[in-house]
């Protein structure tokens, strides 16, 4: 077992600079602790007092970062008997998913007829109905999911609703109503995708288990356990942190690299830009041991790939999903993106709506039924991909989904499009394009929402202003008044040519793949 010095020294102090933590004064929500209502108890209530103290170790290391949140899995022990059981059968599902329409989507269709209100109405209007084929049936858009109570059952309590939030790097940013065992659902499918790729995830105290990682100017970041990780009756429940690299949270120089270096996580959850910022900390030095890595969120490139092998040795896993459907692909090898084996079942349309042959592109469409919240039909991804059917399973080939952007300041900075959704939403935008071209100017296409009492011109331009802010550049800004008009399907929301597209770090890295 690897030593480290991640145990508690003196108490980081409790008074951080809001101003630097906060960088904009519409983003009051990323105030350190600002929205803390629940106990530890609360936040675990499987979690024993050895448990407590390893979250509390972590949170209060000497060299931590300002944590904004604090967050927990609210898993109950009923909750993890359902858990084991779903482990049991990521496990015995076949190796390849059925050529057919599984039996459960045809019970999912009749279900939510039955429960759901928007499938309801089309029933009571004749439009559709328990019995309907699912090839007959409306596609679902994320427009559509604007109304989310109108697709929750009416037969779920909602005593135990979580509220996700979905960026929305390519359309309107959403609330999506998640259940607890849902969300933990995800990190047992993890861990079998780790384990399938050949990462040999088991608890070890010394180490965070699992570090999702980001890269902006303001996040949630938190300690949490993961009580719903699968381990022997003896092991304790791992520790996972959500951890921004961006400067302005942390107290004093190197205390990132002395945090990350003392936590050593077992597995990296991240996604592009980060992941590159990640290498650069491990071509200058920083000694990181990962089981896996895993990408998300934004598409991999091939070269950021083989960075990661060449660097780390471990496996690398490109995770294909969306906060409203949860993980519906992944990729160990960069051919191709096989199905996970959960009640997802995909479908590859044309503009039109019509299944297109299998091999040839179109938009990947997902029905899914694991979140109890939030079964969808024929969700459209707006993504596109071709699907093929080998002994991996139903496999998407040649997935394009939402590319890494970076903006370009004055000063040369570059910084993540995560930073700029947060200020657009902040500033009352329904929807957007964020252009900078190869100069570094910026243009803003504005959507604002309605009803907010402001007129759009107003709003268009309070949002322009805080990105001129942010980036140390004038901002041209257009306000439009139908989403219609920032193009079909999912608006590209972000195009950048002042930033190169990502690429290896150029360095050769000076920390080792082996473990000492």
């Amino acid at each position: 077992m690897r030593t480290t010095d991640g145990t508690p020294g003196t108490p980081p102090d409790p008074t951080p600079d809001l101003t630097v933590l906060v960088p904009d004064p519409a983003l009051d929500e990323y105030a350190p602790m600002g929205s803390v209502a629940l106990t530890d108890a609360e936040r675990w209530p499987t979690l024993d007092a050895a448990g407590l103290a390893r979250v509390d170790g972590w949170r209060e290391h000497r060299s931590a970062p300002v944590w904004v949140h604090a967050t927990g899995d609210r898993l109950r022990p009923d909750d993890l008997d359902a858990l084991a059981d779903a482990a049991s059968r990521l496990t015995t599902e076949p190796a390849a998913g059925p050529p057919d329409e599984p039996a459960w989507v045809a019970d999912l269709v009749a279900r939510v007829h039955r429960t759901v209100p928007r499938w309801r109405r089309a029933a009571r209007e004749g439009r559709s109905g328990p019995t309907t084929p699912l090839r007959d049936l409306p596609t679902t858009s994320r427009a559509d999911l604007a109304d989310a109570a109108a697709h929750v059952p009416l037969d779920v309590p909602l005593d135990r609703v979580l509220e996700g939030s979905s960026s929305g790097h390519t359309g309107a940013a959403l609330l999506v109503p998640l259940h607890p065992v849902s969300v933990a659902a995800d990190l047992v499918l993890l861990q079998h995708l780790v384990a399938a790729a050949g990462g040999d995830w088991r608890p070890d105290p010394a180490r965070l288990g699992l570090a999702n990682v980001v890269d902006q100017r303001a996040s949630f970041t938190y300690v949490s356990a993961m009580t719903a990780f699968g381990r022997g009756p003896d092991d304790p429940a791992p520790v996972m942190a959500r951890v921004n690299l961006h400067p302005s949270v942390w107290r004093a120089d190197g205390d990132r690299e002395r945090y990350l270096a003392a936590a050593d996580p077992q597995v990296l959850s991240t996604s592009t830009l980060p992941l590159l910022r990640l290498l650069d900390l491990a071509a200058d030095g920083l000694a990181l041991h990962p089981v896996a890595v895993v990408n998300g969120a934004t598409d991999l490139p091939p070269a950021v790939r083989d960075a990661v092998r060449r660097t780390w040795g471990c496996p690398v896993l490109d995770l294909y999903g969306l906060r409203e459907t949860g993980p519906v692909a992944v990729s160990s090898d960069g051919d191709g993106h096989v199905v996970v084996p959960r009640r997802v079942w995909v479908e590859v349309l044309d503009d039109a709506g019509r299944p297109v042959p299998d091999g040839e592109r179109g938009e990947v469409v997902v029905t899914v039924d694991e979140n109890p919240y939030l079964p969808l039909l024929r969700y459209r991804t707006g993504d596109t991909a071709a699907l093929v059917r080998d002994a991996r399973g139903t496999v998407l080939v040649g997935l394009q989904g939402r590319a890494p952007v970076a903006f370009v300041a004055a000063d040369g900075r570059a910084s993540s499009s995560i930073d700029a959704t947060q200020l657009l939403q902040a500033y009352g935008l329904a929807a957007w394009e964020l252009d900078q071209d190869a100069a570094g100017d910026v243009r803003l296409r504005a959507l604002p929402l309605v009803g907010l009492g402001v007129e759009p011109e107003t709003t268009a331009r309070a949002a322009a202003d805080a990105v001129a802010r942010w980036l140390g550049r004038p901002v041209d800004v257009q306000v439009v008044r139908d989403a219609a008009a920032l193009g079909p399907g999912k608006p590209r929301r972000f195009r950048s040519a002042a930033a190169p597209p990502p690429t290896a770090p150029s360095r050769p890295p000076t920390s080792g793949k082996d473990r000492p």
